[in-house]
């Protein structure tokens, strides 16, 4: 991979490619799920160890090896080992499934996860003996020539742990210095059974795609992608352009939502029913309510309530929370801000640390001046507040309910409910009817 990452960290549709993994093993609820890790992969140690057993192989001398290091961390009632690689993400809970469902019925000592192939490749290949599967000779061992397409071994097996326990350690080192997974299959061909020693269980040719460069990671994500679009399809779910829409793992996305060409929706992010997303449109780590509407913007670690629209071309920072029905225009960037229902945002305005109530107005060209050079501080907006346009509220700074601020003000002092200020700095001139007056009144203006 060329890569200071271990390989099956590299992400895959927004997870690390083990995950996808561990997920499809944990699908068919086995009794227990080891990873044989080494000095290449110990970063896995702490994020697995409360869903895994961990065991440990110092030197990576091959895949019989790293199961034969799991041996001692295997439960004693397991009576079935499946084998599964780590970098072969493409794997799938009903190929798992059907394994061991083939596999029990059959009751083979071990049974090989198969792929049909017409080049194949450098992966194992199948010698059979009056139609009985005697082994599998590696690629770079074989110098058989194939007409047509025929079967190879994917890596995957599913082999009685009774005989596994009593069979791993007569593995012969290659001569490249590596113990082979697939030598189990000669050793259970010659093992006295009366049944078939050996079964094949035939899966779709991604299955055995192991990943070993970058070129190799893009082709998986490719299939995996392709299984998410298409999973989000047929639950009800509108791609207008599949081929440019991008879905990580993990989103949830309610019926009838549109999602428009060139439009990302990233790590857990959870979408309503009927809302409207791009074209050109990221949402990461957020959630939407029913009927959001957004366009050519990009969302981080949100909150959007029902029926409000953003964009286009507005960013909304990590801690943003919009209630219902507001209106989030172009040109407007929000941080850690929380915005109340009914509230309007037209364009080209800055909402950092800010709490704004209801039925709030910002005008074009409002700022929260929130950073002093050293700290942030707190804007505070109550309910039915009118801001002019190229308003600067230098936080700390709070506008009661009811008040306004003329266009241009630069407001460094509290605001009054109802009070309308102007100017720079901002000195109020008289008061506004609104909800938090019972009447007009006129101030004199202040120094």
């Amino acid at each position: 991979m060329r890569s200071a990452l271990p390989k099956v960290l590299h992400p895959l549709a927004g997870l690390p490619m083990i995950e996808h993994v561990v997920r499809a093993a944990e699908a068919i609820q086995p009794g227990q799920i080891i990873l044989t890790l080494g000095p290449t992969s110990e970063a896995l140690r702490q994020p697995y160890s409360a869903r895994a057993g961990i065991a440990w192989q110092a030197e990576p001398l091959g895949t019989g090896d790293a199961a034969r290091a799991a041996l001692p961390v295997l439960h004693d009632d397991i009576e079935w080992v499946m084998v599964i690689f780590g970098d072969h993400p493409i794997v799938d809970p009903a190929t798992l499934q059907r394994l061991t469902d083939e596999t029990r019925a059959a009751g083979p000592i071990l049974s090989t996860v198969a792929v049909v192939l017409t080049d194949p490749g450098p992966y194992g290949r199948y010698r059979t003996d009056g139609g009985r599967i005697v082994a599998i000779v590696e690629a770079h061992e074989d110098d058989q020539q194939y007409d047509g397409p025929i079967p190879v071994n994917s890596g995957m097996c599913l082999v009685r742990a009774g005989w596994l326990r009593e069979n791993a350690g007569r593995l012969t080192r290659s001569p490249k210095g590596e113990y082979y997974l697939t030598e189990l299959v000669a050793l259970a061909a010659a093992t006295e059974w009366p049944r078939e020693q050996v079964r094949l269980v035939l899966a779709e040719p991604e299955v055995a795609w192991g990943i070993n460069d970058r070129a190799e990671l893009a082709r998986a994500e490719r299939v995996i992608r392709d299984r998410i679009l298409r999973r989000h399809m047929l639950a009800g779910v509108t791609l207008v352009d599949p081929a440019s829409t991008w879905i990580d793992a993990d989103v949830e996305i309610g019926q009838d939502t549109r999602i428009e060409p060139g439009t990302s929706l990233r790590g857990r992010t959870i979408v309503g029913a009927n809302c409207r997303l791009g074209p050109q449109t990221v949402v990461e780590d957020s959630t939407l309510g029913d009927g959001v509407t957004i366009r050519a913007s990009w969302i981080e670690q949100s909150e959007i309530g029902d029926g409000t629209d953003i964009g286009p071309y507005s960013h909304l920072r990590p801690g943003v929370r919009l209630a219902a029905h507001v209106h989030v225009g172009n040109y407007v960037e929000m941080k850690n801000a929380r915005v109340g229902s009914g509230t309007q945002v037209g364009h080209v305005s800055y909402l950092g640390d800010a709490e704004v109530g209801e039925r709030v107005n910002i005008g074009a060209g409002t700022i929260t001046c929130n950073f002093d050079g050293y700290d942030k501080h707190q804007t505070t907006i109550g309910d039915d507040v009118f801001v002019g346009s190229d308003t600067m509220l230098v936080a700390p700074v709070e506008l009661g309910d009811g008040s306004r601020t003329g266009a241009g003000s630069v407001v460094t002092k509290p605001v009054q409910p109802g009070q309308l200020v102007v100017g720079i700095p901002a000195r109020p001139i008289r008061r506004t009817p609104g909800p938090a007056m019972s009447d007009a009144g006129v101030d004199e203006p202040e120094e």
